[in-house]
């Protein structure tokens, strides 16, 4: 499906997109299933999409004197540099990636930070279960973007995960003041030329005049592990992890 569709009971939001878009539209695709559970019309959603070749990276690297320089390096090598709102560190898309932005409702004080990573990291731990890979949640120095809430495989990066919450202040929505939306994102390394990825990666962080600290070994692909690759595959694990995702969300309801 390439547009918005709800269930019968319109309180779950569902969206996917096979083909890549621009990183701006995807982000925008986000910010829209967020707002769908701020403003009350669904009690939760996720949306499954793949963005062209990008690198994104937080609003604070436009604070280095070096980021101009280094946004027109990476773009004439087929890399525009694409600033977004929320903090990490830098992350590159590609139309190999899987990724997933989920938003569900939730009471303040209703889930530890742990907890509520859990939500985004269970979906992906679950569905790679089903197709016989065992995962867990770490961080892995070296690994670009790193945090506690990694998605591994035998100690190598798969997946990465972050989140933002926001309370709700729609009358519609919210019922006593503690209702909040969380929104969790994930990008995970289905296919691509993950070497390459890196490479441009830490050019950028050197022309930043920052350490290039991305090490290609501590990262792993769902292609590789599979042994499989291509457009096909991407698009058939995209359409297994929307089955999944579509049983997996109902408990958030």
């Amino acid at each position: 499906m390439n547009s918005l569709a709800i269930n019968g009971r319109r309180q779950i939001a569902k969206i996917k997109r096979n083909t890549p878009v621009d990183i701006t539209e995807g982000l925008e695709l986000e910010q829209h299933l967020f707002d769908q559970v701020l403003t009350g019309q669904v009690q939760c959603g996720y949306a499954l999409w793949r963005s062209k070749q990008a690198l994104v990276v937080p609003k604070s690297a436009t604070n280095r004197s070096n980021f101009q320089q280094a946004s027109d390096y990476c773009a004439e090598q087929g890399w525009p540099v694409v600033v977004r709102s929320t903090g990490g560190e830098l992350t590159p898309q590609n139309d190999g990636f899987i990724n997933l932005s989920l938003v569900i409702k939730c009471k303040k004080g209703q889930m530890s930070i742990r907890d509520s990573y859990l939500v985004i990291c269970n979906a992906i731990l679950g569905w790679l279960a089903e197709n016989g890979i065992k995962g867990e949640c770490s961080a892995i120095d070296g690994a670009f973007c790193d945090g506690d809430f990694n998605v591994v495989i035998d100690g190598r990066k798969i997946a990465g995960t972050a989140q933002r919450w926001k309370k709700i202040i729609s009358p519609v929505a919210s019922t006593d003041g503690r209702d909040m939306a969380l929104l969790m994102h994930a990008v995970i390394l289905c296919d691509g030329d993950l070497p390459v990825m890196w490479n441009i990666s830490n050019a950028f962080y050197e022309k930043c005049q920052l350490n290039p600290f991305i090490i290609e070994g501590k990262h792993t692909s769902l292609a590789k592990l599979m042994n499989q690759s291509g457009d096909h595959f991407v698009l058939k694990s995209l359409a297994g992890f929307d089955s999944y995702l579509n049983n997996y969300i109902e408990r958030y309801i």
